[in-house]
């Protein structure tokens, strides 16, 4: 091979290597475009940036959520959840899943299917309305008891936690767990939910009649005759398990009569001690556990006697009256227990009129009279 051929030859190699490189490069470069554009899709749903209002996040999800999606659409609220709001700071929209809605439609009595929640707006609007709180909250916020804030249908939400192994659940109005909490927008949050909430439509005198284990107070509550002397539409009611009343002895509503009722006095009458006993019961509005005022207060009850509560580093109930034990403290202190706790697993219980909230001793403005020898 002469000295030119040998020129062309590895001129010819040399510049398919290069085409090569060149070709490989823009391929390499393409792909990288590809990949970047892909990440920064305006089309991808990326409410962790908080780039997104509540209504584009439902728009992008709406098969997982089509149930919740269509009710918010149909209700005219899906409009209101892509803008701000005007009277306050954001939204919280409470979103139950497909399933949640399934398993609504299959306990109510009154819905056949899916389709007939459409045919009354006096059922699809409130409902609706009642998941939309009108303020943007973060579970952070929410307080043992119920959100100071109300839905779009003027109620309050009740919220409590509980433990399950090492996971922290937190149930909304008792009943609809937090499956996925704290989804941030830029007009507030939305928490997703495994059931729907449901605005109670029984009383807290119904919640009494409905539990066996409160049949004691239930039915004194019935012979008293404080429900139709009842003056408050909204009222809390603090409840002893009929457990409460058998460490006293007392086993039946006869027994209650007997140790506390005033002789010679009708029992529903005002000044009868077993009158005031019930009424001792009934707190005059709406407490739930975060309610209580921080400190000492008193508070009006049915029986005409106020009753004091303390909130501080311990939730004390009518201090002072009785004393049910000694504990000793974390400094080896014995500490007198003169005063009632809640029960805090079975407080803040929703009812059309206002909270239940068991307790843990008898509930009396005075010291309960002894069982005679």
């Amino acid at each position: 091979m002469d000295a030119k051929r040998i020129i062309k030859y590895w001129s010819r190699k040399l510049t398919d290597i290069q085409i090569q490189f060149i070709f490989s490069f823009l391929m390499l470069f393409t792909i990288s475009v590809i990949l970047v554009s892909c990440k920064s899709d305006p089309h991808e749903p990326s409410w962790s940036e908080e780039t997104q209002t509540i209504c584009q996040f439902l728009n992008n999800n709406q098969q997982e959520y089509s149930k919740s999606y269509r009710i918010l659409e149909e209700s005219k609220l899906l409009n209101t959840l892509c803008g701000y709001n005007p009277y306050g700071d954001g939204y919280t929209l409470f979103l139950p899943t497909n399933g949640a809605i399934d398993n609504f439609i299959q306990q109510n009595p009154d819905l056949v299917n899916f389709e007939e929640m459409f045919l009354d707006t006096n059922i699809l609007y409130p409902f609706a309305r009642y998941h939309v709180v009108k303020k943007r909250l973060h579970t952070d916020e929410f307080p043992d008891g119920a959100l100071r804030d109300s839905t779009l249908t003027g109620d309050r939400l009740a919220t409590g936690f509980f433990t399950d192994g090492e996971n922290q659940i937190i149930n909304i109005n008792n009943t609809a767990p937090i499956v996925e909490s704290n989804l941030k927008f830029t007009n507030g949050f939305i928490h997703i939910i495994s059931e729907v909430l449901q605005q109670p439509d029984f009383t807290g005198f119904d919640f009494l009649q409905q539990n066996e284990e409160y049949s004691i107070l239930s039915e004194a509550v019935e012979i008293s005759g404080i429900k139709k002397q009842m003056w408050w539409k909204k009222y809390s009611i603090l409840a002893e398990h009929d457990s409460i009343y058998n460490k006293k002895g007392i086993y039946t509503v006869q027994d209650l009569i007997a140790r506390v009722a005033t002789p010679g006095k009708k029992l529903n009458d005002k000044f009868n001690s077993f009158y005031r006993f019930v009424g001792y019961h009934f707190v005059g509005g709406e407490y739930y556990l975060s309610d209580f005022n921080y400190g000492d207060k008193d508070y009006a009850t049915m029986a005409s006697t106020p009753l004091t509560v303390i909130v501080g580093t311990k939730f004390k109930i009518n201090p002072g009256i009785e004393t049910f034990g000694f504990e000793v403290s974390g400094t080896g202190d014995t500490i007198k227990v003169d005063y009632i706790s809640p029960v805090w697993k079975e407080c803040n219980t929703m009812t059309s009129t206002g909270p239940v909230h068991s307790i843990t001793e008898l509930l009396h403005y005075e010291p309960f009279p002894q069982k005679p020898e």
